[in-house]
């Protein structure tokens, strides 16, 4: 996983808090709250679970975003 430069990412999802629950996670994707459990207890988004609620750094999902659009060009191209 590469590390991204801090200024690509800081124009997106500007109306969230540095640090999101699974509902504005679910809501920043545009997905169900289900999926985006799915996606916190499967490690592919990286949060931090604080007794049972977990909190998601916007900055573990941009991560999330690019490596999903690299491994999608990567597959396209094959």
């Amino acid at each position: 996983m590469k590390e991204l430069p801090e200024s690509s990412y800081l124009s997106y999802f500007t109306e969230y808090p540095d640090i999101v629950s699974v509902y504005e996670l679910s809501q920043m994707l545009g997905i169900c709250r289900v999926s985006a459990y799915e996606l916190v207890n499967s490690g592919r988004i990286k949060g931090i679970k604080i007794g049972r609620i977990w909190r998601i750094p916007k900055r573990s999902i941009y991560q999330y975003l690019e490596d999903t659009i690299s491994d999608n060009s990567n597959n396209m191209a094959q």
